[in-house]
């Protein structure tokens, strides 16, 4: 039998997320539990430091469990935990004169996970190697934004909200991140490994 942390008996994330304003411990327990992991990975490659990453995560989950009765519904809570996140890090990094506010200031790093079994019949690791490289010099917006696209499969609408900028903005920030791509990397490879960034 598994536990109410890793399992729990919902049908949409709206419904998921009533239960936990309804004050549902499971539905608490089951959301750490479920995205935790990803609003940390996300967190680390904004803040790159372990320290400030966790503090605000566990910030957040005591903050939404402390103020859940002043809480709005939402129909995709990965995306407003992941705005959430990147407000309470890009404040802590601001307060500790990191960076300005200004968040073209942010850094954000890029790794991906290569599987040699399925990718060597596809690219090379040298080809795998090369794209991060040039991953890493893209500038930290496009990074950012290719993250959420390609490795969190958000929306261009859910993107611009986590990010605080226009839609129109992505798109454009996701275009030329991937025509300055392009240019040194062949076309199929760069789509392919883009896939597999975490």
């Amino acid at each position: 039998m598994e536990s109410s942390t890793t399992s729990y008996p919902y049908t949409t994330d709206a419904a998921l997320w009533d239960d936990f304003l309804s004050g549902s411990k499971q539905a608490y327990a089951f959301l750490y539990h479920k995205y935790a992991p990803t609003l940390y990975n996300y967190g680390y490659k904004i803040a790159q430091n372990r320290e400030l990453t966790e503090d605000c995560l566990q910030d957040l989950f005591l903050t939404i469990l402390e103020t859940r009765e002043r809480l709005g519904r939402t129909d995709s809570i990965k995306f407003y935990l992941m705005r959430s996140l990147r407000r309470e890090i890009v404040r802590k990094l601001s307060n500790e004169q990191r960076f300005d506010h200004d968040a073209d200031h942010l850094d954000f790093a890029i790794e991906f996970y290569y599987e040699p079994t399925w990718l060597d019949r596809q690219i090379s690791q040298e080809q795998s190697t090369l794209l991060l490289y040039e991953l890493n010099n893209l500038p930290a917006r496009q990074k950012e934004a290719l993250f959420l696209k390609y490795f969190d499969n958000l929306s261009y609408e859910e993107i611009a909200g986590i990010m605080g900028i226009e839609q129109t903005s992505v798109y454009k920030i996701v275009y030329k991140a991937i025509a300055s791509l392009q240019k040194r990397i062949p076309t199929n490879t760069v789509f392919l490994l883009l896939a597999f960034i975490r």
